[in-house]
């Protein structure tokens, strides 16, 4: 299962990639889809199939437009999805080059076996192209469709609420400022001349003669003449909205990351009583289960056993150690008090040592640094003094 970590997609999308995406979408327009699919084999694909990628089960994202259709069925105490219609796309060459193409994947239960069928637009009508059931790796049909919805609250089928509205109206509403205020910035921001004082006579005279601006280019006006610069007065109106607006997206999204009366599902509220979430940690969690449950479908297919499991960290808010703290901390490990693993831990979160290493890199790396500078290793010998004798020392 390692090749899912560097190819989710089978196109070359990390799985940290597609997460990342996914986490977008959820608090974004607040819901997407996860598909497990798998090449539709004859018979279970053997190990040197599976290593060559011929043979690899991929995770695909579905954006909310894209999920068209869905509905649940009642199986005993349990509600399951009995269908996903899928919209993508497929290209096809016209002669020419590769034109895009509209499509349907249907995910369904019929008599209870997982079936898809992909649905192309023909002559006249929508007909089937293609029509297969998946097999798990044992060989076995699935019994449900590997299909998990996700969003910024629950990873329920249900549509949510888009957390991040809010925000997009106020973006609105300040691009309308913006607009405003360069319109006025255009319209009026140019100096403008004037003159008065001047009978036709002179008028015409200096229409014909032009009219230049500079230090280099005097006005002639006649007797009792008057001229000027005419300058508005600055129209700060809409250039205060936007300062306005600007503080409150701000506001706004500092609230997406601080803890707050973000709502959980049932078992999260009995498994971690009242815990306050914000709604990014949240759906940073709902995004680390749907591809818990994602991956486990993915060993499903490739005949894997044991537990596959992603967990996305929820502290956003960088970690601090004054100098104080770290010697109490020093202080403990070399006390006995404190593992070194824990130590390691801490100055992970605060960004002191690379989160990619583990216990056992840093172990080695402390290890071949040798002893630490300016001292000497027991095998050393003691530097010459440079204040004896010349002629007391013995022969080279």
């Amino acid at each position: 299962m390692d090749y899912i970590k560097d190819d989710a997609t089978g196109s070359g999308v990390t799985l940290i990639q597609q997460a990342q995406q996914a986490v977008s979408k959820a608090i974004g327009p607040g819901r997407y889809g996860l598909l497990v699919d798998y090449p539709p084999l004859e018979a279970p694909a053997s190990k040197a199939a599976m290593v060559s990628g011929g043979a690899q089960a991929t995770i695909a994202l579905y954006p909310p437009k894209s999920i068209t259709n869905w509905r649940t069925a009642k199986v005993g105490g349990k509600t399951i999805l009995s269908l996903v219609v899928l919209a993508e796309t497929h290209e096809q060459d016209d002669g020419f080059g590769l034109v895009s193409e509209p499509q349907f994947r249907v995910l369904s239960l019929k008599e209870g076996v997982y079936t898809v069928e992909i649905w192309r637009q023909g002559e006249k009508d929508w007909v089937v192209v293609e029509s297969y059931i998946p097999k798990r790796g044992n060989g076995q049909p699935w019994r449900e469709i590997p299909f998990t919805f996700g969003g910024a609250q629950d990873n329920e089928p249900g549509i949510g609420p888009m957390p991040m509205l809010d925000l997009a109206t106020l973006n609105l509403a300040h691009y309308r400022n913006s607009a405003d205020y360069e319109d006025s910035a255009y319209f009026i921001g140019q100096p403008q001349p004037w003159m008065s004082g001047l009978d036709e006579t002179w008028r015409d005279h200096m229409e014909k003669s032009g009219i230049y601006l500079g230090s280099r280019a005097p006005w002639l006006l006649p007797v009792n003449g008057q001229a000027g610069i005419m300058q508005a007065a600055p129209n700060t109106l809409a250039k205060s909205a936007m300062d306005q607006k600007e503080q409150q997206m701000a506001q706004l999204g500092a609230r997406m990351v601080q803890p707050g009366s973000a709502i959980k599902t049932a078992t999260q509220q009995d498994s971690e009583d009242v815990t306050a979430h914000s709604v990014l940690s949240l759906a940073c969690d709902n995004v680390s289960a749907a591809y818990t449950k994602a991956l486990q479908w993915a060993c499903d297919f490739m005949n894997v056993s044991g537990v596959a499991s992603m967990s996305i960290p929820t502290e956003f808010v960088q970690a601090q150690l004054d100098a104080n703290e770290l010697g109490a901390l020093l202080a403990a490990v070399q006390a006995g008090k404190l593992p070194e693993s824990d130590f390691w831990a801490k100055l992970r979160e605060v960004g002191l040592i690379d989160p990619e290493k583990d216990d056992d890199e840093i172990r080695a790396e402390l290890e071949s640094q040798g002893p630490a500078l300016g001292e000497l290793t027991p095998t050393e010998p003691n530097p010459p003094d440079p204040n004896a004798d010349a002629g007391n020392q013995g022969e080279p």
